[in-house]
């Protein structure tokens, strides 16, 4: 009975090949750049080649970041087979690939070549032809190989499943065979490489191989116990979800997560390229989705000094994860057994877990990071035009490490027992800094806003080079209406939207200030008591800046200056006195083009009787009439011209004092 399975059958003589010391993986770095760093090691003695197989997938970032750590030797070099090798490994071989179908296939490839045969009947000949037959008993039919060989001794035929082996007698050939089949390992269908480091080097010792590879992101994700009663602490707690996308399952791997924003590219060193496009997310409309919040810039002390705003909270906590912490309320979070290294640098934030992980390949897992108390006071932050304040914490991260981004799970235990109190997103905290959380709709704290406008009024002017240049000032008018619970005080921070231009926000009371201001709005701080209402209005002001050429501008506008009670008395004068040359010059260039006029009356006029000349007889007592006109007409003619020719000569004359006037001028 043959008791080889046809992978054995094929691989004839590679029991005695030399195999390379296979790394095994130590270390995992994944970065939220969406790379890895995976660290292999092995133990060696003298020269060595090291194994390891990689997915083809990672060829191409393997062969742009491979590093050999070698305490005692040298890279002698590095090798891995080309992307497809296996018609040509097939070169030597008497087959193609096409023959490893079935044992009769191959057989059949092998015809006319010699054999030896061992089990029950064993034999020596050339092989003439395999074919497949059915066998069939009482019981059941059987599938069988049956195989023909030509010996010394004539035709015999034996049953392959019945064989203990076959092999091929000729050594040369056995060799080659061997060669192309190992190249099946580095098919282009299977899913991974085997790459060999050739090492030199003298004595026992560890060498290490490292790589950057493309990793799934790692996501951090927290837990947050909201402040109870006065308290403005809360307890936030960090989780890493990661996963084992490697090909190869994870045993006591050191595991280190990288949160920052390195630049990370791959290059087509091992297979083709093609342009990889951004996938954008489907928009999905009729959620609450806050936005994150971004850093906020306090006002000047004297405008930040408001009584309505909140007052500081205390300084956070840092836990120590290895010493144990203070007795747990029933409902407390339990805290992570062991301590997770945490270190800042200038690029990014570095988690070290505290224990080794194993994680089988094409799992995942969720590793704590982060146990700490912050500060985190409640408010509600109210968007611009929004009927209902957004449930919100202002969270501080007092700790020198940076909170990487992520989304929060909130929890309430104000009543007793944990609630689930919303979800927040953050995008990012850096040490020292603080970013509001929303995570719910205030139902039922009420807001109510209106907004108007004002005409624009023109506060600044300043004269220079012949241009007048004035801004005017936009004013909106927005009055905001909150009105707290019948039992309840509420902490607000109102929005008001701002663009990137020079606008103010000013409240008519005096008594409100702007708390802070974000990029893209002012925020001021407002408290009531339960059941109170307040009303706020502010007036936010955009200057536009325009100018207007006095010479030839727009004289409207330039009247509409002389007449604002903002401008000095002197500054008043010098533009009237601009406008009356202009008006002196505009007068002239009218008479001008009045004049003008009467001379294409009088040439129209003398036009008609020349006409009328040619059509009348010279004895005509008509004729005598038109030649008094037309004699007239040329009178009126010469004195019109000379007239025209003086009024342009005073409208040049006014024109050039306009301009020495405008020019000299400065406000």
């Amino acid at each position: 009975m043959m008791r080889v399975v046809f992978a054995a059958l094929l691989l004839l003589g590679l029991a005695g090949q030399t195999e390379a010391a296979e790394l095994s993986l130590k270390r995992v770095i994944l970065s939220s750049g969406g790379v890895g760093y995976f660290e292999y090691a092995a133990d060696i003695d003298g020269d060595e080649a090291l194994g390891l197989d990689v997915p083809v997938g990672q060829v191409d970032d393997i062969l742009k970041s491979l590093v050999v750590f070698d305490s005692a030797g040298g890279v002698a070099w590095v090798e891995l087979p080309g992307r497809d090798d296996t018609i040509q490994a097939f070169g030597d071989a008497p087959f193609g690939p096409e023959a490893l179908e079935s044992p009769a296939a191959y057989l059949n490839a092998l015809r006319g070549t010699e054999v030896t045969v061992q089990g029950p009947r064993p034999m020596t000949g050339r092989i003439v032809r395999a074919e497949p037959v059915t066998e069939t008993t009482e019981r059941a039919s059987t599938q069988r190989t049956r195989v023909t060989l030509l010996g010394a001794d004539g035709m015999r035929q034996f049953v392959l499943e019945d064989a203990d082996t076959v092999q091929v007698t000729d050594p040369e050939l056995r060799h080659r065979i061997e060669h192309a089949l190992e190249s099946l390992r580095n098919d282009t269908s299977l899913t991974s490489r085997h790459l060999t480091v050739r090492v030199k080097g003298k004595g026992k010792r560890t060498v290490a191989v490292g790589y950057v590879a493309g990793a799934p992101l790692w996501k951090a994700t927290y837990r947050l116990m909201l402040p109870t009663g006065d308290s403005p602490v809360a307890r936030l707690q960090g989780w890493a979800t990661l996963e084992n996308q490697s090909g190869s399952d994870w045993k006591g791997v050191a595991l280190t997560l990288q949160y920052g924003n390195p630049v990370t590219f791959r290059q087509a060193l091992y297979r083709s390229y093609f342009v990889q496009r951004p996938e954008v997310p489907v928009e999905i409309l009729g959620r609450i989705l806050p936005d994150i919040d971004t850093r906020a810039r306090e006002m000047q002390a004297s405008a930040a000094a408001s009584t309505a705003a909140p007052a500081p909270a205390p300084a956070g906590k840092v836990l120590n994860f290895a010493a144990p912490m203070r007795a747990p309320s029933p409902q407390a979070m339990a805290a992570p057994v062991d301590a997770a290294l945490v270190e800042e640098t200038a690029e990014e934030t570095i988690f070290t877990v505290a224990q080794t992980v194993d994680l089988a390949a094409g799992h995942s897992t969720n590793v704590p990071i982060i146990d700490r108390e912050v500060p985190a006071p409640r408010v509600g932050l109210v968007p611009f035009l929004q009927p209902h304040p957004l449930a919100s914490v202002r969270v501080r991260n007092d700790d020198p490490r940076s909170l990487p981004a992520g989304v929060l799970t909130l929890y309430d235990t104000n009543s007793g027992a944990v609630s689930f109190a919303g979800d927040a997103r953050l995008g990012g905290l850096p040490s020292g800094e603080t970013r509001l959380l929303s995570f719910s709709r205030d139902l039922r704290t009420m807001i109510e806003t209106k907004q108007s406008t004002q005409p624009d009024t023109m506060t600044a002017y300043t004269v220079a080079d012949g241009v007048l240049t004035y801004t005017v000032r936009t004013r909106r008018v927005i009055q905001i209406v909150a009105a707290a619970p019948a039992h309840e005080a509420r902490d607000l921070l109102l929005e008001i939207p701002k663009s990137n231009t020079d606008q103010t926000l000013t409240e008519d009371d005096g008594k409100t200030r702007v708390t802070e201001q974000t990029v893209t709005a002012f925020r001021i701080a407002l408290s009531l008591a339960p059941g109170e209402t307040h009303t706020i209005t502010a007036w936010l002001d955009q200057p536009v800046r325009r100018s207007v050429a006095l010479v030839d501008g727009d004289n409207i506008i330039i009247q509409s200056i002389v007449g604002e009670e903002k401008l000095n008395p002197a500054g008043r004068a010098a533009l009237r006195h601009v406008l009356d040359l202009r008006q002196d010059e505009a007068r002239k260039a009218a008479e001008v083009e009045r004049q003008r006029k009467l001379l294409e009356d009088v040439l129209a006029d003398e036009d008609r009787i020349r006409k009328n000349l040619g059509a009348v007889a010279a004895s005509d007592a008509l004729r005598s009439r038109l030649t008094r006109a037309l004699d007239a007409d040329e009178t009126k003619i010469e004195q019109l011209r000379k007239s025209i020719d003086d009024v342009v000569a005073e409208v040049d004359t006014a024109h050039r004092a306009l301009a020495a006037a405008v020019t000299a001028l400065r406000i």
